[in-house]
C-alpha cells in the first residue's frame, strides 16, 4: 500500500483523504457490502452515491455522513472532482497509482539488459 494522502476542500475546509483496509471494513458496516460498493465505483452503478460513501469513510480527520456531503459538495465538484478523485484514491489504496518511479527503472534495467 502506498502511503498516498489527497486533499479535498469541502467548504471552507481541506481535509485529507485516504483509503486504508480499515476503510473497508468502516464501508461495510456503515453501508453493507464494500464490494457492491466498490462494483458500483467501477461499473457505474449508483456511482455517485457509492463514490461518496467511500469518501465518507476515507476522511482522516472526520467521518462524514452521505447526505452530509450531498449538501457540502458543489456542483461542480460532485460533477467533475469527484468521480476522479474517489477513483484515484482506490487505485492508490491498490498501489495502482504510481508516480512512474518505478515504472521508469524497469524500463531502464529492461534496456540495460538487453544490451
Amino acid at each position: 500500500m502506498l502511503e498516498k494522502i489527497k486533499k479535498l476542500l469541502i467548504k471552507e475546509n481541506e481535509y485529507s483523504f485516504k483509503m486504508t483496509n480499515k476503510t473497508i471494513f468502516n464501508i461495510d458496516n456503515k453501508y453493507g457490502n464494500y464490494g457492491t460498493i466498490l462494483d458500483g465505483i467501477m461499473n457505474g452503478k449508483q456511482f455517485y452515491t457509492n463514490a461518496l460513501k467511500l469518501l465518507s469513510c476515507s476522511c482522516i480527520e472526520r467521518e462524514f455522513d452521505v447526505e452530509e456531503l450531498f449538501d457540502l459538495l458543489t456542483p461542480q465538484q460532485l460533477n467533475c472532482e469527484i468521480a476522479g478523485f474517489v477513483t484515484e484514491l482506490y487505485f492508490d489504496y491498490m498501489g495502482i497509482n504510481d508516480n512512474g518511479t518505478d515504472k521508469e527503472t524497469k524500463k531502464t534495467k529492461s534496456k540495460t539488459e538487453k544490451n
